[in-house]
């Protein structure tokens, strides 16, 4: 009689065994702070990533080692390129030997979640976003390349695209970050969900006491997708200073847009971001966000959001309370709502906005998961005990 995996006959202290996968360890953005806090949640736990930057994860005091595919022996000078990556992310997922494990946890915006799981083991795959570049931004990724490679490349999103949507059937539950990734894991893959917010550190991201400064701020990863060539161009033509926190492909090409009114602080610590989100007159947000980390981080920290009003965004601000949001994802929509904010110069006090992101703690997310996970564990049928 083979055991292997059986649940139940496993003894009151046993400690089941949990694999955790992230798709790809090369930046810390707001995924990759997730997937931090869940190996905190599970310091015993195994740590994936289809390739990272490193093959070591920092966990508290601990540098854990991240088991990586093949896809990091390749030469760094490709690895450096994630579209050339792209048909083998598939095999890369696929090939992670996860056969002794009681449950598998992956945190995806990507292809982590195309796993292969023995019979019995549930795979429960927290989901930042459906794959953008085969759903949401499926045209606007090729939007003016040259047709050979509009061709090419709406070829091989078709078959990332039927990949994708195998790979989810796979998953036996979904987490969303958001309602709007709930509805979108809904719409594309035709799975139910539950919703579970991203951690704020609030107990680090807390108000200042000191004066604010006079610049406005745009955080994040320096990506077409957060359309921070719009705040530059809106900040530029109002006289506004504009500071920007984020690395990213973009970054040339932005200080180039930018001129004297922009300042990019690069690659920024921590500590560096608390001040500049504590010192800032409005964190503006001209991208559609699935959840919107940095909006969060903003408000904990007692500064009002300026955003457009779509995506995550619109379950963090409440407008005219915490901040404000305009309708379209237009350079003018963002202008205008930013001269309706110097012109009415609304007062949002610190200790109301830093109040309106309590619920989104580190401590509820962990609550939260852990609950949502042991559930899992309990109910979920294990049937390889079976005569051999």
């Amino acid at each position: 009689m083979s055991t292997l995996g059986d649940r139940s006959k496993a003894g009151p202290h046993y400690e089941p065994r949990i694999a955790l996968v992230h798709d790809e360890l090369t930046r810390r953005g707001g995924a990759e702070m997730v997937f931090e806090q869940l190996a905190a949640l599970y310091p015993s736990a195994d740590l994936y990533s289809l390739y990272a930057g490193t093959p070591l994860l920092r966990s508290g005091d601990m540098l854990r080692v991240v088991h990586t595919s093949f896809l990091q022996s390749l030469p760094l000078w490709f690895r450096r390129h994630p579209s050339r990556l792209l048909p083998l992310l598939p095999q890369a997922a696929e090939q992670f030997d996860l056969s002794e494990y009681d449950a598998v946890i992956s945190s995806a915006s990507g292809f982590a979640k195309g796993i292969v799981t023995r019979v019995g083991v549930p795979h429960i795959c927290y989901c930042h976003a459906p794959t953008r570049y085969l759903w949401d931004a499926a045209h606007a990724v090729l939007h003016g390349r040259a047709l050979p490679l509009r061709l090419g490349g709406s070829a091989v999103q078709h078959v990332l695209r039927l990949f994708d949507y195998s790979a989810a059937q796979r998953v036996d539950y979904f987490i969303a970050n958001s309602r709007y990734t709930q509805e979108r894991i809904l719409r594309y893959y035709r799975r139910e969900s539950t919703v579970i917010y991203p951690p704020i550190v609030t107990s680090f991201f807390t108000p200042g006491r000191g004066e604010r400064g006079d610049y406005f701020l745009c955080v994040g990863r320096l990506s077409p997708a957060k359309r921070f060539d719009q705040a530059i161009r809106v900040c530029s033509k109002l006289g506004l200073p504009l500071v920007i926190a984020g690395t990213g492909a973009k970054l040339e090409a932005l200080r180039r847009l930018g001129g004297g009114h922009v300042r990019f602080t690069g690659r920024t610590s921590s500590h560096d971001l608390r001040e500049l989100l504590r010192g800032a007159r409005a964190l503006l947000q001209p991208g559609i966000e699935d959840f919107g980390m940095a909006t969060a981080e903003a408000l904990a920290c007692g500064t009002p959001v300026i955003a457009v009003g779509r995506g995550g965004v619109r379950e963090i601000v409440r407008p005219r309370e915490s901040g404000l949001l305009y309708p379209d994802p237009q350079e003018e929509a963002l202008a205008e709502a930013l001269r309706q904010f110097l012109m009415e110069q609304p007062v949002f006090p610190r200790e109301r906005l830093q109040q309106s992101v309590l619920k989104f703690t580190a401590a509820r997310f962990k609550t939260e998961i852990t609950a949502f996970t042991s559930r899992v564990m309990v109910s979920f049928p294990s049937p390889l005990t079976r005569e051999v």
